[in-house]
């Protein structure tokens, strides 16, 4: 099994190899994405804002800190900055000017190197086109420049060349789309409950300090 794929692999030329090297970053950017996503921001951003709202609700500002204490995702940076500048008795005019100074750090770490995921897709395909170019090529200068025995041997191996190359850019760029599409997804939801979780933390600051 291994060796009938290390000859396919060989057989498709040079480019097997760069196509190889976007699978490698491709899958880098996905387990990043995946443990940023589902590590570091998995909280219900809502029952977050929640057990905050309750404690502040009871003046216990000691027990709010607590609450974001732990954390790196965006929403807790922001709320912690909120809960901070709160407890300094600060005008919510200030509090909300602060949050809204945070957010241009922290919403762009939601999208962060998710775009890469699409150009990895799209240099994949087109590197699986270089590599048919390539095939094509050697099978047309083995119509020209190789005696007659050797011109089917020649032709069939360009031509293997073209179609694996393509077919291995192929089998990269479309898995790298469906993950794009499905992270990409999940970004959207995280940065609405964001905006969601946000907003109604500081409506209640609103309220309690006009």
């Amino acid at each position: 099994m291994i060796q009938n794929l290390a000859g396919w692999f060989n057989s498709g030329g040079p480019f097997m190899w760069a196509i190889l090297g976007v699978l490698a970053a491709a899958c880098a950017v996905v387990l990043e994405r995946i443990i940023f996503y589902y590590l570091f921001c998995g909280g219900n951003g809502l029952q977050l804002v929640s057990r905050l709202v309750q404690a502040i609700g009871n003046d216990n500002i000691a027990d709010a800190k607590k609450i974001i204490t732990r954390g790196s995702s965006p929403l807790t940076k922001l709320l912690r900055r909120a809960v901070e500048m709160y407890s300094t008795g600060i005008p919510f005019a200030e509090i909300q000017e602060g949050i809204e100074e945070a957010a241009i750090q922290q919403v762009p770490r939601l999208s962060q190197r998710l775009n890469y995921l699409s150009l990895c897709a799209n240099i994949a395909t087109l590197l699986g086109l270089l590599g048919t170019i390539s095939g094509l090529q050697l099978s047309f200068s083995a119509l020209a420049s190789v005696e007659a025995a050797k011109k089917a041997t020649m032709l069939a191996s360009g031509i293997s060349q073209a179609m694996i190359t393509t077919a291995f850019g192929l089998i990269v760029a479309v898995p790298c789309m469906v993950v794009y599409t499905f992270l990409a997804n999940k970004q959207a939801r995280l940065t609405r409950d964001l905006d969601e979780a946000t907003v109604r933390f500081l409506n209640f600051l609103k309220k309690k300090r006009p």
